[in-house]
């Protein structure tokens, strides 16, 4: 029963539907969805001016269901000042794939880092509908020394899908490093008739190879930590997130460093 009603909510809305933003890397997992506290590839996603060089690659079974596997991979690649993120999500089930592409363009001009991204949702549901619907995101990030400061803004376009108006999402995150092994974020996210979700995370590196990340979200409440292996190029990162009325996520992130 709990399988055919999230399929059915699956059905109705994409992806990133409130509570249904979902994490698209084990480090976001673990920090609901805060990405200055630990930038990775995949934290373009959520601020396209998040751009951190390398590739990554992702996998989980949603909520523990294994008829709910979902997969991701992305790349940042940057040039000069210039830099550009391609990434894809993909949720596989027997009766319904969902899918999401993101192209995002970043410029860095002093402190600053503007981008902007263009998403495309994707969703099928077996014998019922085949859709599709394009997004465009923007985002801004300010850092110096030991902290950084992000905001963006999801669905600039008022898209639709499946003639119902996609929500415009405001997501706010500040970051500071206290000390060269430990940091502290917190964050809101904000998207159409729904109230303020507030998100605080805290990293600590105890020894150079492993970093240990925690974070907790209000409304809704959801409490995640993980685990971040450096092995030279290599980051391997383990996470796991309660939910108010689902089982576990489980994730597991490959990232190499270019």
């Amino acid at each position: 029963m709990k399988f055919i009603l999230f399929v059915i909510i699956l059905s109705i809305l994409p992806l990133y539907a409130i509570d249904l933003n979902l994490p698209v890397s084990a480090v976001q997992n673990s920090a609901n969805g805060l990405n200055l506290i630990h930038p990775t590839p995949a934290s373009a996603i959520s601020n396209p001016a998040i751009l951190q060089q390398g590739i990554e690659t992702s996998a989980t079974y949603l909520f523990g269901m294994q008829e709910l596997p979902y997969y991701n991979v992305h790349a940042v690649y940057s040039f000069g000042k210039k830099s550009l993120h391609l990434g894809e999500s993909y949720l596989d089930q027997e009766y319904l794939t969902e899918s999401r592409t993101n192209l995002a363009i970043g410029y860095k001009f002093n402190s600053f880092t503007f981008a902007g991204a263009v998403q495309i949702l994707r969703n099928k549901v077996e014998n019922y509908h085949d859709a599709s619907s394009y997004l465009l995101n923007a985002g801004m990030v300010w850092t110096n020394s030991n902290f950084s400061s992000g905001i963006a803004v999801h669905n600039l376009s008022q898209a639709k899908f499946l003639e119902l108006k996609l929500p415009i999402t405001i997501m706010w995150e500040s970051c500071y490093q206290i000390t060269p092994n430990s940091a502290f974020s917190v964050g809101l996210e904000k998207e159409d008739d729904f109230d303020f979700s507030f998100k605080f995370a805290a990293s600590y590196q105890p020894f150079q190879i492993m970093k240990i990340l925690a974070g907790y979200q209000f409304e809704p409440d959801r409490i995640g930590i993980g685990t971040v292996f450096n092995l030279q190029k290599f980051k391997i990162s383990y996470s796991i997130r309660t939910h108010q009325y689902l089982d576990l996520t489980q994730y597991i992130s490959i990232c190499y460093e270019i």
